[in-house]
């Protein structure tokens, strides 16, 4: 997606500086690990690498920017590494909340025009009701209640159940747990907007300085074998 308005929303962009120098293939040496993936596409320019994966597993540590392009700038003596990286899973996240509060405007206007539907419904009952007089019902005739016929409802029982029935047309689709949705994703996309490229920039400076962590981790009796005895 190419919207320069607004895809900040799911871009993220920036620059590590590496301390100490690397050279160009250096530095592409060490983040070849994280893009020497099976369902990764990449592409190796001068100073740039540029990277698309299709389908990463969960467990891929740039799963969330699945696509950008890494440039390595040398000046003055010191090395950069600018990166510029788009999610499709933040912006997947940020048109949720869209969606689910598009079905509650749905549900919205479905329940008003029920409701119109309903007091149109109820205004010409209204009307038939004045023109015909309600009397009660015939009684049971024996004939019937041997053949097992019900007996015909009362007034009263035929009130009641006409409330019922009033009733259930009465209920409307719900639009919280929709409303509820949208805001959940709204708080992921909130939290993921800061996390992700905060741990996408922790990733970079790990594999940079993979080879210096190494080395700092080896311990003195290892470093200095004459030392331990």
């Amino acid at each position: 997606m190419n919207l320069p308005f607004i895809d900040w929303a799911w871009r993220s962009r920036g620059a590590i500086e590496i301390d100490p120098p690397l050279t160009t293939e250096e530095t592409f040496e060490r983040l070849k690990p994280l893009v020497d993936e099976k369902t990764t596409e990449c592409d190796f320019g001068d100073n740039t690498l540029t990277y698309v994966k299709g389908n990463p597993a969960a467990q891929d540590r740039l799963a969330t920017f699945s696509q950008g392009t890494l440039t390595v700038e040398q000046q003055g003596g010191l090395t950069k590494l600018l990166y510029d990286v788009k999610s499709n899973a933040l912006a997947l996240v940020l048109l949720a909340p869209l969606f689910f509060v598009g079905f509650a405007q749905v549900a919205v206007a479905i329940n008003k025009w029920e409701d119109r539907k309903a007091e149109a419904l109820k205004a010409t009952g209204a009307a038939d009701e004045e023109e015909e007089e309600e009397k009660e019902p015939a009684p049971h005739h024996w004939i019937d209640e041997a053949l097992g016929a019900p007996a015909p409802e009362t007034l009263e029982q035929k009130k009641e159940r006409m409330e019922k029935e009033g009733d259930k047309k009465k209920e409307k689709l719900p639009t919280t747990p929709t409303y509820v949705l949208a805001g959940l994703f709204l708080v992921l996309y909130i939290v993921g907007r800061f996390l992700e490229p905060y741990l996408f920039r922790r990733t970079l400076k790990r594999a940079i300085n993979l080879e210096l962590a190494e080395t700092m981790e080896v311990s003195p009796s290892e470093a200095e074998p004459g030392r331990a005895s």
